[in-house]
């Protein structure tokens, strides 16, 4: 569910450690920010409050994973240096080049984006700095940083939190996209996450299990998953291309392999089913030769493993067919275009997405290769209401899911003919559904390797398709 207390940011948009001097006449904390935050509900500031720098097409533009929609946002405010700042520092961040990006936060957290001669200087405390440390820790908890992610929030709770908590009406103050989680040790105890061993391609086979849902036509689904060693220990892992943290069952969270080093409030993925759960350190994944030290997962209530973003991007480049996960250094992908990596402000929320044309125009649709197609159904679209129209359209179904009650659900389908990047996918179906209380989205399952190979460069920043020879090799029923 999208957070709930936003708060709209343009001239009110930490500095290090080291906060700067103050002058005699200059305050500590800003006084627009406080004036802005009392107009608050006490409710709301306990809840969280969310920052939005640049408005809402800004941060559509960072859900979306897409960089033309966040220029566009930053253009309509033209002139305004600050939401530029931070439109290329979302541009940075779609694509997954969290270096680059932290380069400009650091520049964010000295000198708040202000020229040395600003007649009005911010305070130490400001709403310019507490956006650039929020986003600078969702960067490193989608890096696998967990170290400095701790250090960001430390910063956030020990620094923000009592300069503003002093002021009347402000004492449950609290930042919505800080709340993702916590750790329970010091951040200088929390070990490097690691990869060695991607030099050369390697060619991990896939398998496909049978995972049965009733509801759509009792459905057996067919979702390829990769073997992989845990602790020394072969395990099944499914490619969660539409979540940031890798997850693990929670009676896994047992092993001496295991160091739970804090908790997980909120990890969603692509499809708006949110997870919570222990945070905990792997002492070694081993994908083929490459050997993972000191690997993130989230240990939630789910039956299968799923490897996240935070362990995909360490492999280099990718590509994934119908029949192998292929990773490396050396893998000639020669893609044109960025990949598009959508995500929340605080890294709660991360995903792949994809441009793809249908219905004569193109959207961005969240790839998840750990759902495949219902039937001759490609497009999953879930959004909170239907039209009179689409009430007449639809039919009540049960859904039973796997550790989870039967919920009841209105749907409908619809013909459709798809393309993406050039490739005709021919007519398929796009299924609509009505979700009132999750947040909307569209995704795409395993039918993508259908006609092509999926590429993603995560070392040049850079993702496509290149057709396949589908009809000769169709995907293992």
């Amino acid at each position: 569910m999208p957070k709930k207390y936003r708060f709209l940011l343009y001239p009110l948009l930490l500095n290090s450690f080291l906060l700067p001097p103050l002058k005699a006449d200059r305050p500590l904390v800003s006084p627009g920010l406080i004036e802005a935050l009392q107009q608050k509900s006490p409710e709301s500031l306990k809840e969280g409050i969310e920052f939005q720098p640049g408005g809402d097409d800004m941060q559509k533009g960072l859900l979306e994973g897409d960089s033309l929609l966040i220029d566009k946002a930053a253009n309509e405010l033209k002139g305004n240096n600050l939401v530029s700042q931070y439109a290329e520092i979302d541009k940075l961040r779609v694509k997954g080049d969290y270096q680059n990006a932290n380069k400009l936060l650091d520049i964010c957290g000295k000198t708040f984006f202000q020229k040395p001669d600003d007649p009005d200087p911010l305070p130490p405390i400001s709403g310019v700095g507490m956006v650039c440390q929020q986003i600078l820790a969702g960067n490193y908890f989608l890096d696998g940083n967990l170290k400095d992610w701790g250090k960001s929030l430390d910063i956030i709770n020990t620094i923000y939190y009592p300069a503003i908590r002093k002021f009347a009406g402000l004492e449950q103050f609290s930042l919505a996209d800080s709340k993702i989680g916590k750790l329970s040790i010091s951040p200088d105890s929390v070990p490097t996450f690691s990869i060695t061993g991607i030099d050369r391609q390697q060619n991990i086979p896939l398998h496909y299990p049978k995972i049965s849902e009733e509801g759509y036509h009792n459905r057996t689904w067919d979702v390829p998953y990769m073997m992989a060693s845990l602790n020394g220990t072969n395990f099944p892992f499914f490619i969660g291309t539409d979540i940031a943290i890798s997850k693990l069952p929670k009676a896994l969270s047992q092993s001496p392999h295991v160091h739970i080093i804090g908790y997980i409030n909120r990890a969603e993925n692509g499809r708006s089913q949110v997870y919570d759960g222990d945070l905990g350190i792997v002492d070694e994944l081993k994908i083929g030769n490459a050997v993972l030290k000191n690997v993130p997962f989230i240990f939630a209530n789910v039956d299968q493993a799923i490897l996240g973003l935070m362990v995909l991007q360490k492999l280099g480049k990718i590509r994934i067919d119908k029949h192998q996960f292929s990773f490396g250094k050396n893998i000639a992908c020669n893609c044109q275009q960025d990949i598009h990596l959508g995500s929340e402000l605080g890294g709660d929320y991360q995903m792949l997405k994809y441009p793809v044309k249908w219905r004569e125009k193109t959207e961005m649709v969240t790839i998840s290769l750990s759902q495949t197609s219902l039937d001759d159904v490609s497009i999953i679209i879930s959004q909170h209401n239907f039209t009179p129209e689409e009430e007449k359209k639809s039919r009540e179904i049960t859904t039973n899911l796997p550790n989870t009650k039967s919920k009841e659900e209105s749907i409908y389908q619809k013909e459709v003919n798809l393309i993406i990047d050039g490739i005709n996918y021919g007519k398929t179906k796009e299924l609509f559904k009505k979700d009132s209380v999750h947040r909307p989205f569209r995704s795409m399952g395993v039918s993508i390797l259908e006609k092509a190979d999926l590429y993603l460069d995560f070392i040049n920043h850079k993702a496509c398709l290149k057709p396949n020879n589908s009809d000769e090799q169709p995907i293992p029923q």
